[in-house]
Protein backbone atom coordinates (compact mmCIF):
# COMPACT_ATOMS: atom_id res chain seq x y z
CA UNK A 1 0.00 0.00 0.00
CA UNK A 2 1.40 3.53 -0.48
CA UNK A 3 1.94 6.07 1.64
CA UNK A 4 -0.31 8.47 0.28
CA UNK A 5 -3.12 5.72 0.06
CA UNK A 6 -2.27 4.46 3.89
CA UNK A 7 -2.62 8.45 5.18
CA UNK A 8 -5.92 8.11 3.27
CA UNK A 9 -6.78 5.01 4.81
CA UNK A 10 -5.91 6.90 8.18
CA UNK A 11 -7.56 9.83 7.70
CA UNK A 12 -10.97 7.91 6.48
CA UNK A 13 -10.28 5.41 10.12
CA UNK A 14 -10.39 8.64 12.08
CA UNK A 15 -12.90 10.57 10.62
CA UNK A 16 -15.23 7.23 10.40
CA UNK A 17 -14.57 6.96 13.95
CA UNK A 18 -15.56 10.32 15.06
CA UNK A 19 -18.82 10.04 12.63
CA UNK A 20 -19.63 7.16 15.11
CA UNK A 21 -19.22 9.23 18.23
CA UNK A 22 -20.99 12.69 16.67
CA UNK A 23 -23.77 10.08 15.65
CA UNK A 24 -24.20 7.93 18.48
CA UNK A 25 -23.85 10.40 21.32
CA UNK A 26 -27.74 11.65 20.28
CA UNK A 27 -28.89 8.35 19.65
CA UNK A 28 -30.57 7.54 23.75
CA UNK A 29 -32.12 11.25 22.95
CA UNK A 30 -33.26 10.90 19.63
CA UNK A 31 -35.30 7.11 20.51
CA UNK A 32 -36.81 8.97 23.61
CA UNK A 33 -38.41 11.59 21.07
CA UNK A 34 -39.04 10.07 18.27
CA UNK A 35 -39.16 6.73 18.01
CA UNK A 36 -39.08 4.94 14.32
CA UNK A 37 -42.93 4.06 12.89
CA UNK A 38 -43.41 0.00 13.47
CA UNK A 39 -40.46 -0.44 15.06
CA UNK A 40 -40.76 1.82 18.24
CA UNK A 41 -41.39 -1.23 21.17
CA UNK A 42 -37.91 -2.59 19.19
CA UNK A 43 -35.73 0.03 19.31
CA UNK A 44 -36.70 0.36 23.00
CA UNK A 45 -35.86 -2.89 23.68
CA UNK A 46 -32.72 -3.28 21.39
CA UNK A 47 -29.13 -3.16 21.19
CA UNK A 48 -27.40 -1.01 18.60
CA UNK A 49 -24.83 -2.34 16.36
CA UNK A 50 -22.07 -0.61 14.25
CA UNK A 51 -21.20 -1.52 10.49
CA UNK A 52 -18.40 0.23 8.75
CA UNK A 53 -18.74 -0.84 5.13
CA UNK A 54 -16.11 -1.44 3.01
CA UNK A 55 -15.76 -2.32 -0.49
CA UNK A 56 -15.71 -5.86 -0.97
CA UNK A 57 -14.64 -8.58 -3.97
CA UNK A 58 -17.31 -7.24 -6.54
CA UNK A 59 -16.18 -3.06 -6.14
CA UNK A 60 -15.05 -2.10 -9.74
CA UNK A 61 -12.08 -0.16 -8.64
CA UNK A 62 -12.10 3.13 -10.08
CA UNK A 63 -16.06 3.52 -10.59
CA UNK A 64 -17.47 6.12 -8.29
CA UNK A 65 -19.59 4.63 -4.96
CA UNK A 66 -22.80 6.40 -6.49
CA UNK A 67 -22.02 3.90 -9.99
CA UNK A 68 -21.85 0.60 -7.82
CA UNK A 69 -24.87 -0.78 -8.24
CA UNK A 70 -26.07 -0.31 -4.61
CA UNK A 71 -29.80 0.49 -5.44
CA UNK A 72 -30.81 -2.42 -3.62
CA UNK A 73 -28.69 -1.87 -1.03
CA UNK A 74 -30.31 1.71 -0.44
CA UNK A 75 -33.63 0.03 -0.61
CA UNK A 76 -33.32 -2.36 1.93
CA UNK A 77 -31.58 0.35 4.32
CA UNK A 78 -34.32 2.51 4.01
CA UNK A 79 -36.76 -0.65 4.81
CA UNK A 80 -34.62 -0.87 8.11
CA UNK A 81 -35.26 3.18 8.53
CA UNK A 82 -38.86 2.31 8.15
CA UNK A 83 -39.26 -0.62 10.33
CA UNK A 84 -37.61 1.44 13.17
CA UNK A 85 -33.93 -0.64 12.94
CA UNK A 86 -31.61 1.90 11.98
CA UNK A 87 -30.99 4.69 13.35
CA UNK A 88 -28.50 6.37 10.70
CA UNK A 89 -26.62 5.38 8.03
CA UNK A 90 -24.43 6.55 5.22
CA UNK A 91 -21.55 6.70 2.78
CA UNK A 92 -18.20 8.33 3.67
CA UNK A 93 -15.58 9.55 1.24
CA UNK A 94 -16.39 7.48 -2.21
CA UNK A 95 -15.12 3.58 -0.67
CA UNK A 96 -17.97 2.58 2.41
CA UNK A 97 -20.13 3.69 4.72
CA UNK A 98 -21.46 2.87 8.27
CA UNK A 99 -24.81 2.05 9.56
CA UNK A 100 -25.91 2.38 13.43
CA UNK A 101 -28.76 -0.89 13.39
CA UNK A 102 -30.77 -1.71 15.83
CA UNK A 103 -31.32 -5.59 17.33
CA UNK A 104 -32.14 -7.29 19.66
CA UNK A 105 -28.93 -9.15 19.95
CA UNK A 106 -26.02 -10.43 18.14
CA UNK A 107 -27.47 -12.91 16.46
CA UNK A 108 -30.37 -10.73 15.09
CA UNK A 109 -27.83 -7.73 13.57
CA UNK A 110 -25.58 -10.83 12.23
CA UNK A 111 -28.97 -11.57 10.14
CA UNK A 112 -29.73 -8.18 8.85
CA UNK A 113 -26.36 -7.47 7.80
CA UNK A 114 -26.42 -10.72 6.03
CA UNK A 115 -29.77 -10.20 4.55
CA UNK A 116 -28.30 -6.52 2.54
CA UNK A 117 -28.33 -6.97 -1.09
CA UNK A 118 -24.71 -5.10 -1.08
CA UNK A 119 -22.95 -7.53 1.23
CA UNK A 120 -25.21 -11.02 -0.60
CA UNK A 121 -23.68 -9.57 -4.27
CA UNK A 122 -19.97 -8.98 -2.86
CA UNK A 123 -19.84 -4.83 -3.33
CA UNK A 124 -19.58 -4.35 0.31
CA UNK A 125 -17.55 -6.12 2.86
CA UNK A 126 -18.57 -5.49 6.65
CA UNK A 127 -17.72 -5.17 9.83
CA UNK A 128 -20.11 -5.73 12.74
CA UNK A 129 -19.82 -4.30 16.25
CA UNK A 130 -22.18 -4.37 19.27
CA UNK A 131 -22.28 -0.86 20.84
CA UNK A 132 -22.66 0.43 24.03
CA UNK A 133 -23.16 4.26 24.15
CA UNK A 134 -21.27 5.40 27.30
CA UNK A 135 -21.35 9.54 26.87
CA UNK A 136 -24.52 11.08 25.35
CA UNK A 137 -26.13 14.33 24.66
CA UNK A 138 -29.37 16.22 24.23
CA UNK A 139 -28.30 18.04 21.20
CA UNK A 140 -29.80 16.16 17.96
CA UNK A 141 -27.54 15.11 15.42
CA UNK A 142 -26.06 17.81 12.39
CA UNK A 143 -28.24 17.97 9.78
Amino acid sequence: MGMTRMKKGMRLAAGAAALVVMLLAGAACAHAQAPAPGGAAAARAGALFVVIYRPGPAWREGVPMREQGLGPHARYIGGLMEQGRLFAGGGFDDRGGLAIMIAADLAEAEAMLAADPAIMSGIFSATLEHWTPRFRTDTPLPG
